[in-house]
């Protein structure tokens, strides 16, 4: 899987002057953002059941979520990430070591955020759905 999340990030990564890259500073972290993270900042992960994907199947399809935070009055900024991160991963090909990239199709945006901060953190996450099969 480690492949597969280092596709994700070096499609991320592929142009650092533009687009989600720079709304986030760079600032995408696999798995969880450290503490005290500077906003914005976007966290990847899988969630599906990591026991069954294991990698050793012809074709491999799991869920992948990113989450998006801000902490702006506005809601505004996390609109924008969100429009952002779309454009970059939205049915996206990605080039993932000894894989064929099959699809990469967002299934579900939803409200992720925690009005008790203040500022409050705005945010959204957002799940793909991912199929890739084995290079013969």
């Amino acid at each position: 899987m480690n492949s597969l999340f280092q596709g994700i990030y070096n499609h991320f990564s592929a142009n650092t002057t533009t687009g989600f890259y720079n709304d986030v500073s760079g600032r995408m972290y696999l798995g969880q953002a450290p503490q005290g993270a500077t906003f914005p900042y976007c966290v990847y992960f899988s969630v599906s059941d990591i026991d069954e994907l294991d990698f050793s199947e012809e074709r491999e399809d799991f869920l992948l979520q990113f989450n998006i935070f801000s902490q702006n009055n506005s809601a505004l900024e996390a609109g924008n990430l969100l429009e952002s991160l779309k454009t970059m991963f939205d049915n996206c090909s990605l080039t993932v070591t000894g894989w064929r990239h099959l699809q990469f199709k967002r299934s579900m945006v939803h409200p992720n955020s925690d009005f008790t901060q203040v500022p409050p953190i705005q945010g959204y996450s957002i799940d793909y759905d991912i199929l890739l099969e084995k290079e013969r």
